[in-house]
């Protein structure tokens, strides 16, 4: 008969007595690799420690550019390097033998894009040992990307509703220009035309050019409630290499932001050349300009803005 061995039962009757050790929360220091901070703008104000060593280059990986001339260090002189590279994405730090072992010093960083967290602050404590490299990722607001949504469907809704009233009220009414004149929407001074010169500013990594920009005006409405009718013929150029389609526009000027309604009958195909209509209606007798137009397409990034637009 096999003699049972003495050191299964002690297994089993530690295995299911024993207390399970609570793991360490997770260190900054990415085991994998180089050391690695991810911030929020919940967690911008937390302590961060950055050991670094004399005489040797410790750099700073961002994942978003730094603002040229953002980069404050404490005792800078105690530093024989503080470069931060041209792009903004790499800060690098070499400490001098004038720091002495177990010296805290602050290092404060100041993002270019303005995003929330707008910059974040570092303690440096001089060490013998010493990682030469740091990673630090930034995770925007999201009650920011929230806000824009917010702001955008606002303005959808002022724009569905102008559409609304506009239909309710020329229901009836004869079109074209009898339409204007029974709607009390043009005066005897008729539609005012103006060739204008704009200019084009595409965000990064967009390309547009405006073959023809023509600004009209048409004045109605009763003497003590007079509508200024304000539009816009572009003829532009999509250099992109996917189609456009522009859905939202505002014009901005006089210091106030008026939401624009576009037209065009399709999306512009790259190289494609089209002819895009945009309309606004303000009350009272609106000024000449200059105005800034900015045009975009629902649900991306890619937006259209057109500077010292004027009218007749």
């Amino acid at each position: 008969m096999p003699i049972a061995s003495p050191i299964a039962p002690l297994l089993l009757l530690l295995s299911s007595s024993a207390p399970v050790l609570a793991q360490s929360q997770t260190s900054p220091w990415d085991m994998s690799g180089a050391p690695r901070f991810t911030v929020t703008a919940d967690t911008a104000g937390e302590t961060r420690e950055v050991p670094i060593s004399p005489n040797r280059t410790l750099a700073f990986v961002f994942d978003t550019p730094v603002q040229k001339g953002g980069v404050g260090v404490e005792e800078r002189e105690g530093f024989r390097q503080v470069a931060l590279s041209e792009d903004g994405l790499m800060l690098n730090l070499l400490p001098s033998d004038a720091l002495k072992p177990g010296r805290r010093l602050r290092l404060t960083v100041r993002f270019a894009d303005g995003a929330t967290p707008t910059s974040l602050d570092f303690t440096l404590v001089v060490s013998p040992r010493a990682d030469p490299q740091v990673e630090v990722y930034r995770e925007l607001r999201p009650c920011d990307s929230y806000r824009q949504q917010a702001e955008e469907a606002e303005a959808r809704a002022r724009h569905y509703q102008t559409l609304l009233a506009r239909e309710r009220s020329e229901h009836g009414a004869p079109r074209g220009l009898m339409g204007l004149l029974a709607l009390k929407q043009m005066d005897v001074e008729g539609i005012r035309s103006k060739p204008i010169t704009v200019e084009v500013t595409p965000r990064p990594g967009e390309a547009f050019s405006v073959q023809d920009a023509v600004s009209y005006r048409a004045t109605g409405g009763a003497d003590d409630a007079k509508v200024t009718r304000l539009a816009v013929a572009l003829i532009l150029r999509n250099q992109e290499s996917t189609p456009w389609m522009p859905t939202h526009a505002q014009l901005v000027g006089d210091g106030v932001r008026w939401e624009v309604e576009v037209w065009l009958p399709q999306p512009l195909s790259p190289g494609e050349t089209g002819r895009v209509l945009l309309e606004v209606e303000r009350p009272g007798l609106a000024g000449s300009g200059p105005y800034l137009l900015k045009l975009w397409e629902e649900g991306t990034t890619r937006a259209v803005t057109l500077s010292g637009v004027t009218f007749p």
